[in-house]
């Protein structure tokens, strides 16, 4: 079969374009990588999935980390049931409104506490990386990290990484990595690190799925015949 001359300046050409266009896509900068994790958070009807990771204590002590989290941001109620630590096996903590009870399963005993009282759970509420006061479980980038500095680590792989800078003086988490791929915009991973570069915490999420069509009253439930402790002010 012959092919015709005048076929083969357009061949040429499309295949001109073709590599043009490789060669110019760029990676997305690290504004608009939040932008689409940040979409993707809102449009969440909900969501669950299991977070790994390790937390490291400076003496180089790492605890093991496993928690099945369960999330209905519409609803504002969230909960986490911990596997790892062994200390914390099938205790659960549940997000409602602006209510934090924590199920202790050893006594079986639910205490509540105001979601923006500093001292609620031993101070865990206050380690967001973005906040101070108060809770709200999300996996908006953005929110988590309110007021730090984003820029692009890398793009390899259809995986975006970022470095968020925490310019707040004398914070305990100085900067942090998040790896967010780009074929679902949801943070894979987050690793925290210290002002000395000392790494606080690796931690992953697996097994993400997303409108399963949780409802509040699962998420949120607990023993009914568990002893109630109320430290709400």
């Amino acid at each position: 079969m012959k092919i015709r001359n005048r076929s083969v300046p357009k061949l040429a050409m499309m295949l001109a374009l073709l590599v043009t266009g490789t060669v110019l896509a760029q990676p997305l900068s690290a504004d608009e990588v939040l932008e689409r994790v940040t979409a993707q958070a809102e449009s969440l009807e909900d969501a669950s999935f299991l977070l790994t990771g390790e937390l490291i204590d400076p003496d180089g002590t790492t605890i093991n980390l496993e928690v099945a989290i369960e999330v209905i941001p519409g609803e504002e109620v969230a909960r986490a049931t911990f596997y790892q630590p062994d200390a914390l096996a099938d205790n659960v903590i549940v997000f409602e409104d602006d209510t934090v009870k924590n199920y202790l399963f050893l006594t079986n005993q639910v205490t509540l506490f105001d979601a923006n009282d500093p001292d609620a759970l031993g101070g865990l509420l206050t380690g967001q990386a973005g906040e101070d006061e108060g809770f709200e479980f999300t996996l908006d980038l953005d929110a988590l990290f309110a007021g730090w500095e984003a820029s692009l680590e890398s793009y390899e792989g259809g995986v975006y990484r970022l470095r968020m800078d925490n310019n707040s003086e004398g914070a305990a988490i100085d900067h942090a990595f998040v790896n967010v791929p780009e074929e679902s915009w949801i943070p894979a991973s987050v690793t925290l690190v210290a002002p000395e570069d000392r790494v606080l915490a690796e931690l992953f999420v697996e097994e993400f799925e997303r409108d399963q069509g949780l409802s509040a009253e699962d998420v949120t439930y607990l023993p009914e015949d568990a002893e109630v402790i109320d430290e709400r002010n």
